[in-house]
């Protein structure tokens, strides 16, 4: 196990980002300029009955992988052909933040293509991304795997 003091803040990096099919996936952490899962949480207004009960909305989860990354439009076999060649396509991921923590997500985005440019004449080409998670995604800290249920839970 990693030489981390429980209740310590983790630093991003060293760390790793992986797209695509286990065995072919393509890793992308020397391109990766900063990644973070997050989640939106939504809920409806209650509806409200005639005899003056009420009914809580359903909380629902979306989860997304976002960031920035310089991109590679001359790799044939790349994230940037990728993300064109099969724009829309779900494929796995896992993403380490960093590697001495011992924490990894994994599961399935939905892909989308990236940008091709640069901010300023002479910069590197870089890209925004915004990949959807199809559910939430399933975190091993320390060996021990933890999966979210769904991308949609319920209050009770």
């Amino acid at each position: 196990m990693p030489d981390v003091t429980a209740g310590a803040t983790v630093k991003l990096g060293p760390g790793t980002l992986k797209i695509g099919a286990t065995g072919s996936a393509i890793d992308v952490s020397c391109l990766v300029n900063n990644a973070t899962i997050t989640t939106d949480r939504s809920q409806d207004d209650p509806t409200y009955h005639l005899c003056g009960t009420s009914s809580q909305a359903p909380v629902t989860y979306a989860h997304t992988l976002t960031g920035n990354l310089d991109i590679d439009p001359i790799e044939a076999t790349g994230l940037f052909a990728l993300s064109w060649d099969q724009m829309g396509s779900e494929q796995l991921y896992e993403y380490t933040p960093n590697t001495e923590a011992g924490v990894t997500a994994t599961g399935t985005l939905i892909l989308d293509p990236l940008d091709l440019g640069a901010d300023e004449y002479g910069k590197t080409l870089n890209s925004d991304f915004e990949f959807v998670l199809t559910a939430a995604p399933t975190y091993t800290r320390g060996g021990v795997t933890a999966t979210g249920s769904s991308s949609k839970k319920t209050a009770k």
